[in-house]
């Protein structure tokens, strides 16, 4: 699975974050818009790496597109933390993108909430990180 962790996980909460976090992953892969509505709840927005604000309509639009896709994507999660009934999740992240295949790596902020029975992601935030010697 391309979402690993690097904290132990005991709690419930945490486990149904880290599938939430591994279904989303595999939807965005896939493109799976049907997915990706579920898991977003509909005020999600992305603070995206290509430099906008996105909500869930223009990520799915830009995703749609192909503005955003990705052939890999390899999340490690270095952080969980609950705040009543939302949960942050940090780590960082490699993507590959088409045509050439270009390897990014980002940092990512993941927040979840718990709503209707379900975790639903509310917001994204992920940048590019420049590369050991770049000015």
């Amino acid at each position: 699975m391309p979402v690993t962790c690097a904290v132990e996980l005991q709690a419930d909460w945490e486990l149904e974050v880290l599938a939430a976090e591994r279904r989303a992953c595999a939807a965005f892969l896939a493109a799976d818009e049907a997915e990706l509505e579920t898991l977003w709840a509909p005020g999600f927005v992305v603070n995206s790496p290509i430099g906008k604000v996105l909500p869930r309509p223009g990520v799915l639009a830009a995703l749609r597109s192909g503005l955003i896709r990705h052939l890999s994507y390899d999340a490690h999660i270095e952080s969980m933390s609950m705040f009543g009934h939302v949960v942050v999740v940090m780590g960082s992240d490699v993507v590959t993108d088409p045509p050439q295949g270009r390897a990014t790596k980002r940092r990512f902020t993941n927040v979840w909430r718990f709503e209707a029975g379900q975790w639903r992601s509310i917001a994204r935030h992920a940048n590019a990180v420049p590369d050991a010697g770049r000015p």
